[in-house]
């Protein structure tokens, strides 16, 4: 997985990058930017690597990216029916830190950055009107853009609820890249072969470590066994059709790796906290809702 270096290209009556995206797949390589990034997924759910943190992302999740902090969203639906749609929002330290580094009532959200060095997730949002306000900053132009802008990092540096990606000790400057690269291809194999059995034996061999070695490797990256991650990646994978396609939840059980539709509920409802067909029937809802 090589590391690469990213250019945001403004328009020329604009001082930050903001855009909605509606396509087939994330596909974005592994890369890094001078900018801070706030990215927003609205429709579309998958694998998140954030640093040396690798976890699944779910849609309203609304994560703040420092500058320079390596990252990457996949998901591996290659389907043309089925699409994601999200919002990016790039601002460069220059322009943020002309008002948060001079002006007092700002000292929330200078904090907010400093900490977003190692990417923060915001907890518990209102995600209705979280997503009303950054979809505005898309829509808007001239002063009134950057004020919305101001005005939602201001929104977010009082919401206690957030969590860092990245580990303490990662440095953006000098993340191992070696370990990342076995990250990625332990991921590419799972979004490959989930539909069928994976065993530790062929992911370890994988990630050329002893099965031991691998479980503990895997385990300090993301927090839990490869058995758990790969039942968590099935379930992200059902959600994402249960949203994007017409098939019954029966025929999602059989496409995503279940064995048995009894483990398959089992495994959604421990994961998601809803059954299957209640997740559908709350998608359907806000579906329904015009932003």
């Amino acid at each position: 997985m090589q590391l690469k270096y990213s250019i945001t290209e403004n328009e020329d009556h604009q001082s930050f990058f903001a855009e909605r995206k509606t396509i087939p797949y994330f596909g974005v390589d592994w890369h890094y930017h001078e900018e801070y990034e706030l990215m927003y997924p609205i429709i579309g759910t998958g694998v998140r690597i954030v640093g040396d943190s690798m976890e699944y992302f779910n849609e309203n999740e609304l994560v703040l990216l420092g500058s320079q902090l390596p990252h990457l969203f996949k998901n591996e639906v290659h389907d043309s029916s089925e699409e994601v749609d999200y919002i990016v929002i790039k601002f460069s330290h220059s322009l943020i830190h002309t008002f948060v580094d001079n002006v007092p009532e700002f000292s929330n959200i200078k904090k907010m950055l400093e900490m977003a060095r190692r990417g923060l997730i915001f907890e518990s949002i209102d995600s209705y009107v979280l997503l009303k306000e950054i979809i505005r900053i898309c829509e808007s132009s001239g002063a009134n853009r950057l004020i919305l802008l101001l005005k939602t990092l201001n929104r977010l540096s009082c919401i206690e609820n957030t969590r860092h990606l990245a580990s303490e000790n990662f440095n953006p400057a000098t993340g191992n890249i070696e370990k990342e690269d076995r990250l990625q291809r332990i991921i590419n194999f799972i979004s490959e072969n989930y539909v069928r059995e994976i065993n530790l034996q062929e992911l370890s061999e994988l990630a050329f470590m002893t099965t031991n070695s691998f479980c503990r490797f895997f385990k300090e990256r993301t927090g839990k066994t490869a058995f758990q991650f790969i039942r968590e990646y099935r379930i992200s994978r059902a959600c994402q059709m249960i949203i994007n396609s017409r098939k019954s939840i029966s025929q999602i059980c059989h496409d995503t790796g279940f064995n048995s539709f009894s483990s398959f509920n089992r495994v959604f409802k421990a994961v998601k906290g809803v059954s299957a067909s209640e997740y559908k029937s709350k998608y359907q809802r806000l579906n329904n809702i015009s932003y």
